[in-house]
C-alpha cells in the first residue's frame, strides 16, 4: 500500500548510471515497513518538490538485497548515501534526519 508524499521506489538497475553523471546524487535505502525509512522518504520527497532537478532516489533494501548488502555493505536502515558529481561516495548516514539537517547536508555536498 503506497504512502502519500514519499519518494517512488526505484530499481537500482534503472538509476545506477546516474551516479557520476555530473550532478550530485543521493541513494536513500529503506524498507516499506520501517517508520524511520518512511520519514526520510517523506523529507526527500519534500526536497524534490522544491528542487525537482536534484537526483534523490529511494531503493527498497529488501528487494535489492544484493545491492544494499554486497555492493554498499549496508547493515541498518534507513541509510542515505551521498555521491558527488563525479560519482564518489562522499557521505553516508544511517537513521533519520530532521528536514533542517537534511537542508544543511544538501548544501554541504553540492545540492544547491
Amino acid at each position: 500500500m503506497p504512502t502519500k508524499n514519499v519518494l517512488p521506489v526505484m530499481k537500482y538497475v534503472d538509476i545506477k548510471d546516474n551516479i557520476g553523471n555530473g550532478k550530485p546524487l543521493i541513494l536513500s535505502f529503506g524498507m516499506s515497513h520501517c517508520y524511520s525509512c518512511i520519514a526520510m522518504s517523506k523529507i526527500f520527497a519534500e526536497v524534490l518538490k522544491v528542487h525537482p532537478e536534484f537526483q534523490i532516489y529511494s531503493i527498497d533494501s529488501q528487494k535489492e538485497r544484493l545491492v544494499s548488502r554486497d555492493i554498499y555493505k549496508l547493515k541498518e536502515m534507513p541509510t542515505q548515501l551521498f555521491f558527488n558529481a563525479s560519482g564518489e561516495e562522499v557521505f553516508r548516514h544511517t537513521g533519520a534526519y530532521k528536514k533542517a539537517v537534511v537542508d544543511i547536508i544538501l548544501k554541504k555536498y553540492g545540492f544547491d
